[in-house]
């Protein structure tokens, strides 16, 4: 079950003014415990931390192993922002969190109201992103 089934009544909306646009974004209270991001699920959106922490994992040979901790400020989730990919990793709340999610289309329309050189710059590190990504997994799979 997704984490906007799970707590719809949780959610609120809060105004995130930016350069010449206004966009909603959401935010949410996880309460600790709670699994946000589920590995090889679907992706529309990434989540920004404002308080509270998580743990980004992933399982191998039925072991759960984590793969970082991020806190106040950080984002989880940002590679759904760029690609089609599904999740490469679970994330659970440890702590009670406030959660700002930034959809897909809430993060294309702010760079298509962006200056020019900042979209070309976006799309550039998007490139370089997928290729760094791309040569990891090789190398991971080949030993």
């Amino acid at each position: 079950m997704l984490l906007e089934q799970q707590f719809p009544l949780m959610a609120d909306s809060i105004w995130c003014n930016m350069a010449k646009d206004r966009v909603i974004l959401e935010r949410r209270f996880v309460p600790k415990g709670t699994v946000v991001i589920r590995e090889s699920d679907e992706a529309y959106s990434a989540y920004l931390i404002q308080s509270g922490e998580v743990v980004v994992y992933t399982k191998s040979d039925g072991q759960e192993v984590e793969l970082a901790r991020l806190g106040v400020g950080e984002i989880c989730g940002e590679m759904s922002l760029i690609g089609d990919n599904r999740r490469s990793a679970s994330v659970r709340t440890t702590e009670d969190c406030n959660l700002i999610v930034i959809t897909r289309s809430a993060f294309e329309e702010k760079l298509r109201n962006s200056d020019p050189t900042i979209q070309a710059i976006v799309q550039m590190l998007i490139k370089r992103i997928i290729t760094s990504n791309e040569e990891i997994i090789g190398k991971t799979s080949k030993n």
